[in-house]
């Protein structure tokens, strides 16, 4: 069996020797297949081990950082998985166990730095690392077997305690990654960065499931979140699964809804503020078969589910709505630049209410639009946060041969939804109107009012 390096025998004695003083934090330059002594910086201290890799970058240099306690731990973290894995079948792991007399055999580079100066103590040096990596491969697919042989040959002597090491340096490094990995997720998700010291109290409890409790402000609106946390069936692994969150209106009413995480990703804190609101989002989703796809969420609170969830409306992207299309029937500013304009389409996207600059008989004024996908347009309002009605919005387009045709005729099957939803509300003061109504309305954010004798627009 010919055996490679993905590291120098220079950089590989030089890691040995550090890792024998503490030095365990490392940066390597990825933008080479074989590392030698300069690719390759050690350090005591994970801060200095990123600076180092934040303030050396260039067209040459690109450095990771990762955590080692011993060469095998490191060659198994480096992405060059085909030059360490010897890929030996596990009857030929079990013949080379057999081969190796283990009641004086001991090699672990956590505590020894061993120096090889015979080809016979290299030979032997090579077939312990390559047993050790190979162990540590089948660990990783199949545990039980893996810990059947290490019961089998190590027990009672020397290795028994290099078996102890790794699986406490196993276990420590997946709840540091987990740890990680799941602080990154929930602050993808909008609950920002003050869950993670509870996050890691509740991991180190080991228990199988539980949660954090979360409390926020959005828009000057009180919005709370219980998120869910449950171990792994295969694993010790945890994942976030879900969060119920709980939104109060302007009615003082509380509206409560479960999003749930597929595959690590969901609906963002905000985007659940947008849709509890009424709003529409669009997500990429992933299909029973496993196929992305994207689609416009819409909440529909006139239907619940059996859970007491809000039944959801789904807008598939073969439905036809073209957000960008939709906008450039106004004279939107913001569309006339192509930063402005995918800011603008990214903010409608996560369900934002988002102000923008039309020119007004001649002024620029201040009108705020969301996205409507499922009447495939967009809703507006005016400065006041009042909704424009159709022939309201019918003023402001600026194609004049849409004015007849594209807003007024999509479709005669059309008209009377979209003359039902201009209707006025009935009058409840001056207030915002919550939003919140049956599936198939097109729900605004305050009372419609509409002028007796048409003087413009009131914008």
């Amino acid at each position: 069996m010919e055996k490679s390096h993905v590291i120098s025998d220079s950089l590989f004695n030089e890691a040995q020797a550090e890792f024998a003083i503490g030095r365990n934090w490392i940066a390597y330059n990825t933008k080479t297949n074989f590392l030698e002594n300069a690719d390759m910086w050690f350090f005591r201290d994970k801060d200095e081990a990123i600076e180092f890799a934040n303030d050396n970058i260039s067209d040459q240099d690109a450095y990771a950082v990762i955590h080692a306690s011993s060469i095998i731990s490191l060659m198994r973290q480096l992405p060059y998985g085909e030059d360490i894995h010897f890929n030996l079948t596990q009857k030929e792991l079990e013949e080379l166990f057999q081969s190796i007399d283990w009641k004086d055999a001991f090699y672990d580079p956590l505590h020894d730095t061993i120096e090889a100066s015979t080809e016979q103590e290299k030979d032997d040096l090579a077939k312990m690392e390559t047993l050790l990596v190979e162990w540590e491969n089948l660990y990783n697919q199949d545990p039980d077997a893996a810990l059947q042989l290490a019961t089998t040959y190590w027990e009672g002597h020397p290795m028994e305690t290099y078996k102890e090491d790794f699986l406490t340096i196993k276990y420590d490094l997946m709840n540091e990654r987990n740890f990680d990995y799941l602080k990154s997720n929930i602050r993808n998700h909008g609950f920002g960065e003050t869950l993670g010291p509870e996050l890691e109290t509740a991991l180190k409890t080991g228990q199988g499931e539980f949660t954090l409790a979360f409390k926020t402000e959005v828009n000057k609106r009180e919005m709370e979140a219980t998120l869910y946390f449950k171990k792994s069936n295969e694993s010790d692994l945890y994942f976030f699964n879900k969060y119920d969150t709980r939104l109060k209106n302007e009615k003082d009413e509380t509206i409560a809804q479960t999003f749930y995480i597929n595959n690590g990703w969901g609906v963002t804190l905000k985007e659940a503020y947008n849709l509890l609101n009424g709003r529409a989002v669009h997500k990429e989703l992933t299909s029973k078969d496993q196929e992305k796809y994207q689609a416009w969420l819409q909440l529909d609170f006139s239907a619940k589910d059996k859970n007491g969830n809000f039944e959801r409306k789904q807008f598939h992207q073969n439905y036809g709505y073209d957000l960008k299309e939709a906008l450039s029937y106004y004279p939107i500013k913001e569309m006339q630049q192509k930063e402005d304009m995918e800011k603008l389409i990214r903010s409608l996207e996560k369900g934002n209410v988002q102000m923008v600059t039309m020119q007004i008989s001649g002024k620029d004024e201040r009108v705020f639009i969301e996205a409507n996908p499922q009447y495939k347009t967009i809703n507006l309002y005016n400065s006041k946060f009042q909704r424009l009605d159709q022939e309201q919005r019918q003023e402001l387009m600026n194609k004049p041969e849409l004015k007849e045709g594209k807003e007024q005729g999509k479709g005669k099957e059309k008209s009377q939804e979209l003359g039902k939803e201009d209707q006025p509300e009935k009058k409840q003061g001056k207030g915002r109107k919550v939003n919140g109504g049956s599936a198939g309305e097109d729900n605004g954010l305050v009372t419609k009012k509409r002028s007796s004798n048409k003087k413009g627009l009131g914008i």
